[in-house]
């Protein structure tokens, strides 16, 4: 072959050029690795957060369910002691079966239930770590930040439970009970 029949075109290469150019290089494969251990490190990172978040949220639903069944009962409680009012049996005077004694409004007033009651004034075992604790003072009607001495002659009440998961306030519910107009 002459000069002349050597067709014109890329340059050949030879057989040591061609292998080095196939595959990653050790830089390249040293980045990727890097790139992908960050996803990685930052999604466990996301997932251990979201567990958190989970964890505390369960704890959350858990301390309202255990203030609203204080509030639950709160509500069927009438404002004046029954037991002053002639005619009148107390529906809760004498502890039943788990039952907890109080038939007004004050005499929640400095109560602890642990393990915290239900609606119906049961003990619910399987949270012993739970605690429900109630404040209940005497406000003016007038103005809610005023404390009084617990009393009936004024019939509006400020009820406070807080909610305690092992020994450490986690919620609070605040809300005011009025008597009845005679």
């Amino acid at each position: 072959m002459t000069p002349s029949m050597v067709h014109p075109g890329p340059r050949h290469h030879s057989v040591a050029s061609r292998a080095r150019r196939r595959g990653f290089t050790l830089m390249e494969a040293s980045l990727v690795t890097v790139v992908i251990g960050v996803g990685v490190v930052a999604m466990l990172q996301l997932l251990a957060a979201g567990t958190m978040a989970n964890g505390y949220s369960n704890e959350q639903t858990t301390a309202v369910n255990l203030a609203n069944n204080i509030h639950e009962i709160a509500v069927g409680l009438p404002f004046y002691d029954p037991d002053t009012v002639p005619g009148t049996t107390p529906a809760w005077s004498t502890p039943e079966a788990g039952n907890t004694a109080f038939d007004d409004i004050l005499d929640l007033d400095g109560k602890t239930f642990n393990p915290p009651i239900d609606v119906n004034r049961n003990s619910i075992a399987n949270a012993s770590n739970w605690t429900q604790q109630v404040s209940v003072k005497s406000v003016g009607g007038d103005q809610m930040t005023s404390v009084r001495p617990n009393t009936t002659a004024e019939p509006t009440a400020q009820v406070t439970v807080t909610i305690l998961h092992n020994n450490k306030a986690v919620y609070q519910m605040t809300w005011v009970a009025v008597a009845p107009s005679p």
